[in-house]
């Protein structure tokens, strides 16, 4: 079954107010970017495999500052020329794309610079955020991943899954504490993962993962 394609429209409330959440998200990344840890712990594998904890820090700062990319390179009178994605399908749709091979490769790359440097382009980039997406109107729509469009809204609530859950992840990796966060933006991003389960395993899977472990087929529905 198919989840609703508009069902992500009305997750996390208001506009201004999943903006701010992902405002949050980035300073408190930037706060645990800049810990000591980091810094000592910079070559060092991370809890994703495959990724040291600089280049997942490098691609935690990428995917946050893909908001403010797009947007500049989205014309505000452009309209899209078919469905618009939600916070769901681009998810569907960034797998196929051929950046989703590389990321391990790009994240390395930039890490490049020194925890210092990225700590420090983080703050800016939660500095930036904050005041763009005060100042874009609700309707905005942005393009990613080529030519496809989604609101402005849904996009931040993918960077809320981005940014959070490597929040999370660097936090595992140095051995620190996560930084707090409002509750609202983990319930999004729940929200949304359910989705993308539900899209990928159907309803009756999700419902046996969650409540009839011996009738799954994955005690966990896995969904990245």
């Amino acid at each position: 079954m198919a989840v609703d394609s508009t069902s992500t429209a009305t997750l996390g409330g208001d506009s201004a107010r999943v903006r701010a959440l992902v405002v949050e998200a980035v300073e408190a990344a930037a706060e645990l970017l800049a810990r000591p840890a980091v810094a000592r712990r910079w070559a060092e594998p991370s809890a994703l495999e495959g990724m040291t904890v600089g280049a997942l820090c490098a691609h935690l700062v990428r995917g946050a500052g893909a908001t403010l990319a797009y947007l500049d390179r989205t014309d505000p009178q452009a309209r899209p020329s078919g469905e618009l994605l939600t916070a769901i399908t681009y998810f569907h749709a960034a797998v196929d794309s051929p950046i989703h091979e590389r990321i391990k490769e790009v994240s390395a790359d930039e890490a490049a610079i020194g925890p210092a440097e990225t700590s420090a382009r983080c703050r800016g980039l939660a500095d930036d955020l904050a005041t763009r997406l005060a100042a874009e109107p609700e309707d905005r729509l942005v393009a990613a991943l080529g030519d496809r469009m989604l609101t402005l809204d849904d996009f931040c609530r993918t960077r809320l899954i981005e940014v959070l859950l490597h929040l999370d992840d660097i936090a595992v990796s140095v051995d620190e504490p996560r930084p707090d966060t409002d509750p609202a933006g983990p319930a999004i991003v729940i929200d949304i993962v359910l989705g993308i389960a539900r899209n990928l395993r159907g309803d009756w899977e999700v419902l046996y993962g969650l409540t009839r472990a011996e009738r799954s087929s994955a005690a966990v529905f896995p969904v990245f």
